[in-house]
């Protein structure tokens, strides 16, 4: 290609004409070589003149569809085509092509306009007409349809492309018919829009609305612009709305008189403690008026020892984990004392799910704590006297046992010697009858004694009790079995942790020497006792023990005789057998208990158990 001027010399009016023209053009002679061009041209591609006139850029990517189109010089007739233009996201050209003859050679020309805004505007008209859903249209003051505009079906089912140049009326119930007519008249005479929203216009008894208006357009006199909408979603969405409204305002009423009137008290609170809202039951509970209520947080009024727990509670709701608890909590009253109190909140949520305020609804219960204080005392010393019934009739069982066995023996051979003695005639057998019957006889008292003895430590439970200390009495007891110890050359071993015991002082001596004693008189010949006293605290009860390093005891042999009456587990040892039989029962008496671990050849331990004493009243009984 070789260049050219843009215009001709011999016509001065030529580069007027072309720089007037909007549309830019470019010109080919028969060779394909660019013969003219415009300053429109130009601009619309935004390229240089070199640019243009260049062939290597009409070869090049750059030139785009325009560049195709300018080669193949083809008619062309609002062709659109979209090209690449330097620093423009879109464009797109309209594009004609048209071949154009001298008198001496066939040349071609592509003129072309940037129609990129018009298009943009275009869909946009294209976007906003698909998405409504009127039906228009344009009929006379007569009714006669002139033109339809519907871009989407409707519930109001009318032929209405069919009915253009037809009268509306012919397709419409005569209640409608009427309704149009009034509608018309009152346009024409007021000259303004009127809109009606309208129930079932065709009469078909379906719960459908439309909303019409009419409107003139501009200041014709015998037309009239109709426009169709379907509402009947929007309609009973707002009668939704005010029945949702009504059933609103209904709740909020039967709230506050709940409120107002409840014998429970309820507060609004904020998530930082402060009072918005109180009722009078509330105020009437704490003592407050409703002013000094105001001024004071909640957090204020909770005791002290209930605060840590009350704010991981809230702490907890404002983090979401929870919406709502159940809890006892004190509040200080406004005369300084604390009450119990009931309480239940749960968090009101606005629609963002964000907490607008607690509501708190509580109850006192400090009488019901008080009376539920008495109810476990009460439940306590019925235990109690349960366990010591208990007690006292298995011991009694015992006793009658100790009676049958211990005393039917003696009674028996005491009897039976009496019978005998009219037919003994020698004097000597009669000394020797003499003899046995007072060995029964003493055997009969000294059990009489002993049971005597186990009763009365049964019935003297009012033994007062005193804080006794264990080590004192311990060491007081071991001096004065001074002998057994020099001569067995024994070792006292103590560890006290709970150094004094509350208990009745003689019982206490008692079962200390007893279980003391006992493990001086059963040693290993070859062995040195080592006596071990401890004391320490266990399940809330106080535990003493004493271990001995001596002969022990054959648990599987003798273990369910080892407390019972005058039982000797050992030949050989000077022992009645009714120690450990009294100091369980005195164990036993203030509801403690004892055990035993023991191994032949090893040793014994024994630990008593002293449970907290419940101290019961005749008035309790």
């Amino acid at each position: 290609m070789v260049q050219s001027k843009t215009f001709n010399p011999a016509n001065p009016w030529w580069g007027a004409i072309a720089a007037a023209f909007e549309d830019g053009y470019i010109v080919t002679n028969q060779a394909g070589q660019i013969v003219a061009f415009n300053p429109s041209a130009l601009e619309i591609l935004r390229i240089s003149e070199s640019q243009l006139l260049d062939p290597a850029w009409w070869e090049s990517t750059s030139a785009g569809a325009l560049g195709r189109l300018l080669q193949e010089r083809k008619e062309l007739a609002d062709h659109k085509i979209r090209q690449d233009v330097p620093h423009k996201k879109d464009c797109w050209l309209r594009v004609t092509g048209k071949t154009l003859h001298t008198q001496t050679e066939t040349g071609y020309m592509l003129s072309f306009r940037d129609v990129t805004n018009y298009l943009e505007i275009n869909r946009s008209l294209n976007t906003i007409i698909s998405s409504l859903d009127d039906i228009i249209l344009e009929m006379t003051v007569e009714g006669i349809i002139l033109h339809v505009w519907m871009n989407r079906s409707s519930r109001l089912t009318l032929p209405w492309m069919e009915m253009q140049g037809k009268s509306a009326y012919n397709y419409m119930p005569e209640r409608l018919i009427r309704e149009i007519h009034l509608l018309i008249r009152e346009v024409i005479g007021s000259g303004k829009e009127v809109v009606r929203v309208l129930h079932d216009p065709l009469g078909r008894e379906q719960q459908v609305w439309y909303r019409i208006r009419l409107l003139k357009p501009g200041t014709t006199n015998n037309t009239i612009i109709v426009s169709i909408h379907d509402v009947t979603a929007e309609y009973k969405a707002n009668e939704a709305l005010k029945e949702a409204r009504t059933q609103l305002e209904d709740s909020q009423q039967v709230f506050k008189s709940i409120f107002d009137y409840s014998p429970t008290g309820i507060a609004l609170l904020s998530m930082e403690g402060q009072w918005l809202d109180v009722n009078t039951c509330l105020l009437d509970t704490l003592g407050y008026t409703r002013e000094e209520l105001s001024s004071l947080s909640a957090r204020t009024l909770i005791h002290p020892d209930d605060l840590d727990a009350a704010m991981a509670q809230i702490a907890q709701i404002r983090d979401r984990k929870i919406n709502s608890y159940r809890t006892e909590r004190r509040y200080r009253h406004h005369d300084g004392h604390y009450i119990y109190m009931f309480l239940a909140c749960s968090a009101m949520l606005n629609p963002d799910e964000s907490i607008r305020y607690l509501i708190l609804q509580m109850v006192d219960v400090t009488e019901l704590k008080q009376l539920d204080s008495e109810a476990r005392k009460k439940n306590i010393i019925l235990h109690a006297t349960s366990i010591d019934l208990q007690q006292k009739i298995k011991q009694l069982f015992e006793l009658n046992q100790i009676i049958a066995h211990n005393l039917r023996g003696p009674a028996t051979a005491l009897i039976s010697s009496v019978e005998m003695l009219p037919e003994l005639k020698n004097m000597e057998e009669q000394q020797v009858m003499f003899y046995h019957m007072k060995n029964s006889a003493d055997a009969i008292v000294n059990t009489l004694n002993d049971l005597k003895d186990v009763l009365a430590q049964q019935t003297n439970t009012e033994l007062p009790f005193t804080r006794c200390n264990v080590e004192h009495i311990t060491r007081q007891l071991w001096s004065s079995l001074n002998q057994q110890v020099v001569e067995k050359n024994a070792q006292l071993k103590v560890k006290f942790r709970e150094t004094s015991i509350e208990y009745s002082r003689p019982y206490l001596e008692n079962i200390l020497f007893h279980l003391i004693n006992n493990a001086l008189t059963y040693t290993r010949p070859e062995v040195f006792p080592e006596i071990t006293v401890e004391t320490w605290r266990e399940d809330g009860q106080t535990v003493l023990m004493v271990r001995d390093n001596g002969i022990g005891i054959d648990l599987q042999k003798h273990g369910e005789q080892l407390f019972r009456y005058k039982k000797k587990l050992h030949r050989g040892y000077e022992s009645n057998g009714v120690g450990l039989f009294m100091i369980r029962n005195q164990i036993r008496t203030f509801g403690g208990s004892i055990d035993v671990k023991s191994e032949v050849g090893k040793g014994s331990s024994f630990y008593v158990y002293f449970n907290n004493r419940v101290h019961i009243s005749k008035d309790d009984e």
